[in-house]
């Protein structure tokens, strides 16, 4: 009888450490740049001046209320222990979207599950896209001012329970005892002002001297994706990225979640002591493959795993994955022919390249690009036109320049003399 007891206790004390040690991991969701719309602000899917609109952006903006109600939803059921958003919640500050957004978030808040959100470039001020659709037209419609936003989303990060910065939409709160996050706000272009950096940082030492890890999350990217990125995507690095990314650095930030990009993909900068920082860019759910990130703490904070899952299937489409792929696709080829035209190169180069690089983009967006078979032929591809460029009529720099950019997202290496950076896009584990 008192072996049976015993082996009842031990199996008891066995089964409530294992308990103990589930629910001390922390699970974290992961989004950015959901761009929801207000279907209040669209007449109809056939308005003629929101299908001109849809025919030059790349994001499937016509589904950013579906997708974001199924993520939504799938957070409540999966209750994971806390929602980021990194940045550009709504399609372009439309207060009806904000509101939106909010009565989602709200819903998620209910459910026990803390949300912190910071803004991205299209959620407040005065921004040109900021439309309503009416009678195949279009009107300018009301947005968020700056102070609109930090009042609205006060129970998001702006509240009385974290530390906000008075001039800048920048706060510091303990997400959970021992983990503290930093929201870093890098405004409408790209910057993080001197007084935002010296107030991030020292938030992020002082919690470093109680003990905790730090984790940073701010719109735009801290470490360039590619070479040439910011050149070749105007504004998409902080424009001071190297004063952040070493202020971060010693303050003992390791992991800083970006997004405004678009697209999932991990790089790290190693200065020359050894010491490690990395950015990890979260895809917008409405652009293939429609990523999301899913984050996993160990009990004591020292260990985060990241998994990147997508949304795969959505109501009334039967293949939703290829017809997010080849929406990308159609847009990818469609902006490279902009740009191409925008700097003068020759008709013929053009359409070459506007296909070559719509095919590099969607390698990129798929991740961890020197692994795919595709890669290989693409690359023959760019080494072939750079020789060939001197023989094109014109000023062949610029085609000289995207080759050159291309290669390295394919190589998967922020600059040219980084390779060594080369970290997995779709799960990686990071000791903290």
């Amino acid at each position: 009888m008192r072996i049976n007891l015993s082996q009842k206790l031990t199996g008891l004390l066995l089964f409530l450490c294992l308990t103990i040690q589930i629910k001390a991991d922390k699970t974290i969701y992961l989004l950015a740049d959901t761009h929801v719309m207000s279907p209040s602000l669209l007449d109809s899917s056939d308005n003629t001046a929101w299908q001109e609109y849809l025919a030059e952006h790349r994001n499937m903006q016509d589904l950013s209320v579906p997708i974001f109600n199924q993520l939504i939803e799938q957070i409540i059921t999966d209750h994971p222990d806390a929602l980021l958003i990194c940045g550009d919640l709504t399609k372009d500050g439309e207060t009806a979207s904000h509101e939106y957004v909010l009565e989602r978030l709200r819903k998620v808040e209910a459910a026990g599950i803390p949300v912190f959100v910071i803004p991205g470039n299209h959620d407040y001020g005065l921004i040109e896209e900021a439309r309503k659709y009416a009678n195949n037209t279009y009107t300018s419609t009301d947005t968020y001012t700056y102070e609109q936003f930090r009042e609205a989303y006060k129970d998001f990060g702006y509240g009385s329970d974290c530390e906000v910065h008075d001039a800048s939409l920048s706060y510091a709160t303990e997400l959970f005892p021992g983990l503290t996050l930093i929201g870093i706000d890098s405004g409408n272009m790209a910057h993080a002002k001197k007084t935002t950096i010296s107030w991030c940082c020292l938030k992020a030492a002082e919690a470093r001297d109680k003990g905790n890890q730090v984790i940073a999350m701010v719109h735009h990217s801290l470490i360039p994706h590619f070479y040439g990125q910011d050149s070749f995507l105007v504004l998409s690095v902080i424009d001071n990225h190297e004063i952040l990314r070493d202020s971060l650095m010693n303050a003992g930030v390791k992991t800083v979640f970006t997004g405004h990009y678009h697209i999932s993909d991990n790089t790290r900068y190693i200065d020359n002591t050894g010491r490690e920082i990395y950015d990890i860019c979260t895809g917008s759910p409405l652009s293939y493959p429609c990523d999301y990130r899913k984050l996993t703490f160990d009990d004591q904070f020292k260990q985060l795993k990241i998994l990147t899952e997508s949304v795969t299937s959505l109501e009334g489409y039967d293949d939703f994955h290829n017809y997010a792929k080849s929406r990308l696709e159609k847009a990818f080829l469609r902006w490279a022919g902009n740009w191409f035209d925008e700097h003068q190169v020759n008709q013929q180069v053009t359409e070459i390249m506007s296909q070559s690089v719509a095919e590099a983009f969607i390698i990129h967006a798929e991740g961890n690009e020197p692994a795919n078979p595709a890669t290989e032929e693409a690359l023959v591809l760019y080494d072939n036109i750079l020789a060939m460029a001197p023989f094109f009529e014109g000023d062949v720099s610029k085609i000289t320049e995207v080759c050159l950019s291309i290669k390295s997202m394919l190589g998967d290496y922020p600059s040219e003399d980084e390779p060594d950076n080369v970290v997995d896009d779709r799960q990686l584990t990071i000791t903290m």
